[in-house]
């Protein structure tokens, strides 16, 4: 364990050439949790960008030591998550850790969601509480933006990141708008539309597709299916149906694997790709 009174001793050592020291450090920084935020914080040391890069990549085997021990998918994969709010959230909170620094203090997500949904409740003042409202004030209003200047980043996928950046792809911003949306007991889903994820809500009984990576352009899912007679059946049954949390969860996780084998991705690592597949399999019956 990484203590507050052995953390500046560790530091210290980053820069030691002796192959000895070097394995010490990284058998030490393994046997974490993958996060010493805390404790960095309460030590009051100030760290060089190099330090910060160090520390970081001593504590990613730890990370995803940690992703796979708390991967919790029923022995039924994503067809057994059902509805399962809680579920669903708890794993996107785990990938959101994994995909954290590990050095930097944050809120978790639950925490993060609960800022966002508070800051709109104020914001809102006399008008209504509705998915409407919400999807105006997230988007159209700027606070939520689509990342096109680096679409492959990994952080995408990391909601905390999204929360504290504003920035995301289309699936982190649109599970971003449900999971808000679910706090304020909107009727707010997603549809796992082929290449690009979107939203879904409701204006009376008429459904509107939500592009949240778009500035939260609204879609008439009537006037897709009418006018465009190309669309594949797999678009259709996407805008027909809304997605199931477990599909959204594994499209999620096949998003984040791709940023990875991105040849512009600084990150490439086959360790890392090798266990995000395998976390994707978890969840195929």
């Amino acid at each position: 364990m990484i203590t507050e009174s052995k953390l500046p001793h560790l530091i210290k050592l980053l820069d030691d050439k002796e192959p000895a020291t070097k394995e010490a450090l990284k058998s030490e920084f393994q046997a974490s949790s993958g996060d010493i935020s805390h404790e960095l914080t309460a030590t009051g040391i100030t760290l060089t960008p190099k330090e910060k890069k160090q520390l970081s990549t001593l504590l990613l085997p730890a990370r995803r030591k940690t992703l796979t021990s708390e991967w919790q998918i029923p022995a039924g994969g994503r067809s057994a998550m059902a509805e399962d709010w809680d579920s669903f959230e708890y794993h996107l909170r785990i990938i959101s850790d994994y995909l954290h620094d590990g050095i930097t203090l944050r809120p978790p997500l639950s925490d993060a969601l609960d800022l966002i949904t508070d800051e709109f409740s104020k914001n809102l003042q006399n008008t209504p509480i509705t998915a409407e409202n919400l999807r105006i004030w997230m988007f159209q209003n700027g606070r939520f933006q689509g990342n096109k200047k680096n679409y492959y980043l990994p952080e995408n996928s990391d909601l905390c990141w999204v929360t504290d950046s504003g920035l995301g792809n289309p699936i982190s911003l649109a599970t971003l708008f449900m999971l808000i949306g679910r706090r304020l007991n909107l009727d707010i889903t997603g549809c796992n539309y082929p290449g690009h994820f979107l939203a879904r809500i409701y204006a009376g009984s008429n459904m509107q597709l939500v592009d949240c990576y778009n500035n939260g352009k609204l879609i008439s899912a009537k006037n897709i299916i009418e006018e465009h007679k190309e669309i594949s059946i797999n678009a259709k049954i996407a805008i027909a149906g809304h997605a199931p949390l477990g599909d959204i969860l594994q499209r999620f996780i096949r998003n984040l694997e791709h940023s990875f084998k991105h040849e512009k991705n600084q990150k490439k690592d086959p360790a890392c790709i090798n266990l995000l597949a395998s976390l994707s399999k978890s969840l195929k019956k």
